[in-house]
C-alpha cells in the first residue's frame, strides 16, 4: 500500500497552499511557517504509515556506517553549540531543535537513499 511519488508530491504542494492560506489570513509570516511545517510533518506522517516497510534496510549496523551516524549526531551537536555560544540560544531548547531537525533530516535520508549491501 505504498503512495506514489506524484499522490506524494500533490500533498507536499497543498501544505505549501496551506501554509500561504494561514500567512494570508493571520497576516504573519510566522503562522503561515508553522502551518506549512505542521502539514508537511502530517505529509511526512502518512507518507511512512503508507509504506509497506519504511525500516527494511535502512539502519544499517555495520562499523563503516555507525561512523556516518555518529557524524551525523556530531554536526548537529557543533550546531547546538554554536547556537549557544554565539546567539545566546538557550541549551535545552537548542539541544532539542538539533534533535529534531537533525534526526529527521538523517532519517528521512536513510529512508530515501537505496542501500547497496556487499
Amino acid at each position: 500500500m505504498s503512495l506514489s511519488m506524484r499522490t506524494v508530491g500533490r500533498m507536499f504542494g497543498l501544505s505549501g497552499i496551506i501554509g500561504v492560506a494561514a500567512w494570508l489570513v493571520d497576516g504573519t509570516v510566522m503562522m503561515g511557517m508553522l502551518a506549512l511545517i505542521a502539514a508537511c510533518a502530517a505529509t511526512a506522517l502518512v507518507w511512512a504509515i503508507a509504506e509497506s516497510s519504511p525500516f527494511g534496510g535502512a539502519i544499517d549496523l555495520r562499523a563503516g556506517t555507525l561512523l556516518g551516524h555518529l557524524g551525523a549526531f556530531l554536526v548537529g551537536m557543533v550546531s547546538t553549540l554554536w547556537m549557544v555560544n554565539s546567539l545566546g540560544y538557550p541549551l535545552v531548547e537548542s539541544a532539542l531543535t538539533m534533535l529534531a531537525t537533525v534526526g529527521t533530516g538523517y532519517a528521512t535520508y536513510l529512508w530515501m537513499e537505496p542501500n547497496v549491501k556487499a
